[in-house]
């Protein structure tokens, strides 16, 4: 009831972007269900680094003095496709790198 509410005034109470189901709400059975877990992820984007774990500058296009990152917080190598199971070598191969450039 709450989730067809938001859909029908255009607005969740939690922040979900209801305005992206085209007005159709799940009042009309049959109803599925699906149990989510939390897992870990990869990011598909973000800042970009060297392998230096350097972080580079939008602007210049080169590293930025003192600033390094690794992780989730730079989106990663695998452009618009993940690879399942990766994503904590990765962060785990660029902050050791990052901790020995620092």
């Amino acid at each position: 009831k709450k989730y067809n509410d938001g859909v029908k005034s255009g607005k969740d109470e939690f922040g979900k972007p209801v305005e992206t189901t085209g007005g159709i709400d799940i009042s009309k059975p049959p109803f599925y269900a699906e149990r989510g877990v939390p897992k870990l992820h990869h990011t598909m984007g973000g800042i970009k680094i060297n392998t230096k774990a350097q972080v580079i500058s939008i602007n210049t296009k080169k590293p930025i003095p003192g600033l390094y990152a690794a992780g989730e917080v730079t989106g990663g190598t695998h452009g618009a496709s993940r690879l399942g199971s990766v994503a904590i070598t990765d962060c785990l191969t660029f902050g050791m790198i990052a901790g020995e450039n620092i």
